[in-house]
């Protein structure tokens, strides 16, 4: 349905995130945000048989991944988590200094959102040195060169459109605006 397919980037953006990462089975990771793309990634994480926790300051989007059958948590819960994989999909340019405390040695923290000009600061001093942590981006412009041998934009995009009929996108479009207030919505 017309609602559903205005999805489509972020179930693009959700398969990248996916995609990068990597493989994990039956291991945790954490989602910081639980909005659409956290959402979708949390689904697609447990589809690729990651444990995904998704940590979420709003109950309302914490009911949603709950009731979409993702573990969720408000993230002041989750201060003593320690997982190989933390990835911010909130857009919060705060919550990446808190996800480094929630990574596991060597742990990885995948940078989803989206900052533009919004200043992130992080904590890059001893802790970060002496567990050898890795901050990494993700993107979904281009494919990463690991990935380029099986993986193309092209296939990216077919795999997308596959998996938007499995998906549950018509719960995901809680809110309608018609398209001449689009700046106010």
């Amino acid at each position: 349905d017309p609602a559903s397919a205005t999805l489509f980037p972020l179930v693009e953006t959700a398969l990248q995130v996916t995609l990068d990462a990597g493989t994990g089975y039956r291991d945790r990771v954490i989602v910081l945000g639980a909005g659409v793309l956290g959402l979708l990634t949390g689904l697609l994480l447990q589809r690729s048989g990651w444990r995904p926790l998704l940590a979420e300051p709003q109950a309302w989007r914490r009911a949603m991944g709950g009731s979409l059958g993702v573990t969720t948590a408000a993230p002041e819960e989750l201060v003593k988590e320690k997982v190989p994989l933390v990835i911010d999909a909130s857009g919060n340019p705060d919550a990446a200094a808190m996800a480094l405390d929630m990574l596991a040695h060597e742990g990885t923290l995948l940078i989803a959102s989206w900052f533009g000009t919004k200043p992130v600061v992080l904590p890059l001093g001893g802790a970060f040195h002496r567990r050898r942590l890795v901050i990494r981006s993700t993107q979904v412009s281009t494919i990463p060169a690991q990935l380029s041998g099986t993986w193309t934009r092209s296939r990216r995009r077919r795999e997308a459109v596959e998996l938007m009929a499995g998906l549950p996108l018509a719960q995901l479009c809680t809110h309608v605006f018609a398209f001449g207030h689009a700046a106010e919505a």
